[in-house]
């Protein structure tokens, strides 16, 4: 076939697809990704992230409590120094010093640049703080995307139905919703740094990416836990329950440990909580 004949081609089937009128969600996504026959895959992909948002609750793409990195109301400024350099993060949730349940406002890190051109002026951190956005965990992503534009902010913090802080969503979260994974100049340091890390909140008890290798979690917690078609501790999870976003919340027993889900989207587990039985039956 010539160029110019499968051009031609190209251009009726385009126009038969254009003629198509959708009459459901379902039907809208899969016309796009009919049209991957006359569009980027990528750009049919970013299409249906953006439709995707609508029927993504903001407890999906959230960044769980346990995992955020965030600071106290009280904390002196040589105190927050080094967690702005260890996490290379430009926001961060302040909480109040009563605890994690209360988010009282928000740090940009640029705001203590002249504290650190001088040093010994008088630092008060509740009057650096900016007004946090809160968002119910339950709301929609395409809300909060909504919220944030409104606000001209980038991070919002999630509570539950009680006004308890469970995370903080940012708008670098929605955009991975529709382009994917964005890894920045500090994932390529070490792929697995923090992968498993104490839960500062629970006892003997650690925080674990879902894409930890199940070889890292048996070298870092002396145990043998092993996945017949899987390599890392999500897929594990997968293997046994078959589920995917239903297992927010969840326990899992595997062996001698057990997992709680904290985090999944729609098609991967994201973090866990890892626990030895055994430390929980001593309780």
């Amino acid at each position: 076939m010539s160029s110019e004949s499968g051009s031609a081609w190209t251009m009726r089937g385009l126009k038969r697809w254009l003629s198509a009128t959708p009459e459901t969600r379902d039907d809208l996504i899969q016309l796009l990704d009919d049209s991957k026959r006359f569009l980027e895959p990528e750009t049919v992909d970013m299409l249906t992230g953006v439709l995707g948002l609508p029927q993504t609750p903001v407890r999906e793409i959230m960044t769980p409590r346990p995992a955020v990195v965030g600071l106290f109301e009280d904390d002196a400024l040589m105190e927050i120094l080094p967690v702005l350099i260890d996490s290379a993060h430009s926001r961060f949730p302040i909480f109040s010093r009563d605890g994690r349940d209360t988010v009282v406002g928000v740090l940009l890190a640029k705001d203590l640049l002249r504290f650190i051109q001088t040093p010994h002026a008088p630092f008060d951190l509740t009057e650096l703080l900016r007004q946090p956005v809160f968002v119910p965990e339950t709301a929609r992503s395409d809300q909060l995307l909504g919220m944030l534009k409104h606000s001209q902010t980038h991070m919002a913090v999630v509570v539950n139905e009680y006004g308890t802080t469970v995370g903080i969503a940012t708008l670098e979260d929605l955009l991975e919703e529709i382009v994917g994974e964005i890894e920045d100049e500090h994932d390529d340091i070490d792929p697995h740094a923090d992968d498993i890390a104490l839960d500062p909140e629970v006892p003997d008890t650690w925080l674990v990416q879902a894409q930890t290798p199940i070889s890292l979690f048996n070298e870092l917690l002396h145990t043998s836990l092993e996945g017949e078609d899987v390599d890392t501790i999500g897929g594990l999870l997968l293997e046994k329950t078959g589920m995917v976003s239903e297992l927010i919340g969840e326990t899992i027993d595997i062996d001698n440990w057990q997992f709680t889900v904290l985090a999944a989207d729609r098609r991967s587990l994201t973090l866990l909580r890892a626990r030895r039985i055994e430390h929980i039956t001593e309780e």
